[in-house]
């Protein structure tokens, strides 16, 4: 599931971003700090995508989910310099998922420390942005299984689990722990999910073993799972986090977030 001869580095001019290998079949990026402030339809035409055909929703930690063209064809290019996070966009659907079923359609998410997930088939992409409430919530889950229902099969789909706090620094109460171990099958040996914290109430959390997990309760065979190793909290010079930094914003008032997505070739 996880090893980090899988993910690569790339750049161009001032953007820079990690390319996993279980997805080299698909144009994708999880983004980094140096990617701010390009919309994703600017990361989109980076990845030899159509611009206007980038979608992503107004997160709010939750699991709803949207499809890519819905989005494009509602709003085309209105707000693409927005972030969806703490905004108050209201006219992009609320959704913490976005699949993209077209050619040309790209998925896209925006995270600070939370999990960002790209999903991949030769029919479908997903873009999957997983905060604890959201992984609480199932929102892996719910996105696999609307592939499974479409037919897709689960030995055809590859998830990647991008850059994100990690289970060894990020601390929650014992009160969240509990809610997001509560989403993983029963039976399922969870311990590996946690960590001692010196503070009584509190533990370290690793989302990203979590969501791993809970794809393979889905049945994508772990050989299909890839987890980044990369952390956003503990590497500042690559990727904003907003338990180290706070909610940042540069001059202009925009948030500082890493963009990541995934899109079906034109």
């Amino acid at each position: 599931m996880s090893g980090s001869a899988l993910w690569v580095w790339q750049q161009a001019e001032r953007w820079r971003w990690l390319e996993c290998q279980l997805l080299a079949e698909w144009p994708h990026a999880f983004g980094s700090r140096q990617g701010h402030p390009h919309p994703p339809s600017q990361l989109a035409a980076r990845l030899q995508l159509p611009p206007e055909r980038a979608a992503w929703g107004h997160q709010v930690h939750g699991c709803n989910w949207v499809w890519a063209d819905g989005i494009t064809e509602t709003l085309g290019q209105k707000g693409e310099q927005d972030c969806s996070v703490g905004q108050g966009i209201s006219t992009r659907s609320q959704a913490d998922a976005v699949i993209a079923r077209r050619q040309g359609d790209s998925a896209w998410v925006c995270t600070a420390d939370c999990v960002p997930i790209l999903v991949a088939s030769r029919e479908w992409v997903a873009a999957i942005h997983a905060g604890w409430r959201g992984t609480a919530a199932g929102i892996l889950p719910k996105v696999l299984q609307e592939f499974l229902r479409a037919g897709i099969p689960a030995a055809g789909i590859r998830v990647a689990i991008g850059p994100s706090i990690s289970g060894s620094v990020y601390q929650v109460s014992e009160e969240v722990a509990e809610q997001v171990l509560q989403s993983l099958p029963l039976g399922l040996d969870a311990r590996a999910a946690l960590l001692p914290d010196p503070l009584p109430g509190k533990v370290r959390l690793d989302l990203r073993w979590v969501n791993g997990a809970q794809a393979q309760a889905k049945g994508i065979p772990p050989e299909h799972i890839a987890v980044s190793p990369h952390c956003t909290l503990s590497q500042p010079q690559d990727f904003f986090s907003y338990r180290r930094d706070g909610s940042l914003k540069d001059e202009q008032g925009r948030h500082c977030v890493q963009w990541s997505g995934i899109g079906l070739r034109p």
